[in-house]
Formats: C-alpha cells, structure tokens, sequence
C-alpha cells in the first residue's frame, strides 16, 4: 500500500512539473474542432495509387483517427476526362482541409465562422497496422510512412509509438506499425449526456 501511494505521489508531481495535464484515457475533456490544410505528396515506389484510390485510403485513416465526415480531399495530378493525365499521375497529390479535435489554445483564432467551435472529445487508443478488414496491405507501408510523416502530427496524439521500415520495390521486408492515443470527439449521444448533466 505505501509503494501504491508514493507511486501515485510521484505520478502526480510529474505531471505538474511535465505542462499540459491532459485526462486519462476514456475521460471526457472539453476541446475544439480545428482546422487543418495538408498538401500531401506520394512517393512511393513499391505501391502505386489511382487519385480516388489515394484518396480513399488517406479519407479512411483520417475518419478512423476521429477527423470530421465533413472533410475535403482534392487529388493533384489526375487525368480528367478529355485530357491527358498530369505529371503527376502516377503519383498523385491530395489537397486535404479536415477538422479534428484540439486541446484548446486561449491566444488561437478563428480561420472563419464554425472553426474552433466547442466539442467534448476523449483520448482513445488506435492502431495503424495491416489489417485486411479495413483494406490495409504490407504494400501501403510507404503510404503510412508517408501518413505518418506529413499529417499525423497535426492530430492530438500521446504516448505514440512508430516501428516503420519500408523496402522500396518489395514486401519482403516491410513492415508498419503505428499506435498511440487521438483525441477523439464523443459520440452525439455521449455530447448530449454531458449537456444535460452540465451545470
């Protein structure tokens, strides 16, 4: 019981000394919906992506790590209809605008109306590994790669751990794992619940 305490004692004073105290994962915390603008670029030789392929891949991994449905991704580099593809077809870029919950900052600004509203959100676990069930082969390893590098930072992460080794031209070798706490917002009901039960 005395090691119990002085563990906690020492939790304690860590997280005072350590800046942001930030909940314990599963507990609700007031946040904001922030805005992100990514221009993300693919180079990846082993995997070769269409632009809607691209997209879709990068859309899933957003709303997975709790971005809002209501994101915009725009592919760079695609042949249209009628006319020859861009230099970049094979590779295709995204332009990317999401929204994602934040810890909010007092000095932070609107970039328009609806951006930095109030949401409550909680830290969550989350994985980033192959998994056939959500369409995630050792061949998107230099995409998570990539993922990883360009636009995971602009989320709210903690305790994230990254083991990505990426054999250009061949599987053999591959590997990606990626996993971590995001802070995600709580589901309409759970919001509403805390409305209710507010003060």
């Amino acid at each position: 019981m005395r090691f119990k305490g002085l563990e906690a004692g020492l939790c304690l004073v860590a997280a005072l000394t350590a800046g942001p105290v930030f909940a314990a994962s599963g507990a609700p915390l007031p946040a904001v919906w922030k805005e992100h603008h990514v221009n993300f670029v693919y180079l990846g030789r082993t995997s070769r992506y269409s632009c809607d392929g691209l997209s879709d891949k990068v859309r899933a991994l957003l709303t997975d790590l709790g971005a809002r449905r209501d994101l915009r991704i725009v592919a760079v580099g695609c042949a249209e209809y009628g006319r020859p593809p861009g230099p970049n077809s094979l590779s295709p870029s995204l332009d990317i605008r999401f929204s994602a919950p934040a810890v909010p900052e007092p000095a932070a600004k609107p970039l328009h109306a609806g951006d930095l509203a109030p949401v409550d959100a909680r830290f969550e676990p989350f994985t980033i590994a192959p998994d056939a069930f959500r369409n995630m082969g050792m061949g998107d390893c230099e995409l998570v790669e990539e993922f990883a590098r360009q636009i995971l930072p602009k989320l709210t992460t903690r305790d994230l751990k990254q083991d990505i080794t990426c054999v250009p031209y061949q599987l053999s070798g591959s590997r990606y794992f990626v996993r971590g706490e995001v802070l995600r917002a709580l589901p309409p009901a759970e919001q509403a619940e805390l409305g209710k039960s507010a003060p």
